[in-house]
């Protein structure tokens, strides 16, 4: 089957999104993974831990965060 005609991206928009992870958050912010780490570290992202090691932030903060 073609995905021909259709309009929906390969990749999700950021707009879609609700949360993202820590290489898309530092992707859009043009910074390295590590200082998101920084950055999750310092209260500055809220996140959503997903397991042990599995994290993600919140478009909604990252966009505060870029706001401010």
């Amino acid at each position: 089957m073609s995905n021909r005609g259709n309009s929906t991206p390969a990749t999700p928009s950021i707009n879609r999104l609700t949360l993202v992870t820590r290489k898309e958050a530092a992707d859009v912010m043009a910074v390295s993974i590590m200082h998101i780490d920084r950055m999750i570290k310092r209260g500055d992202l809220d996140v959503v831990r997903i397991g042990p090691r599995g994290v993600r932030i919140k478009v909604a903060s990252l966009r505060r965060y870029i706001n401010d």
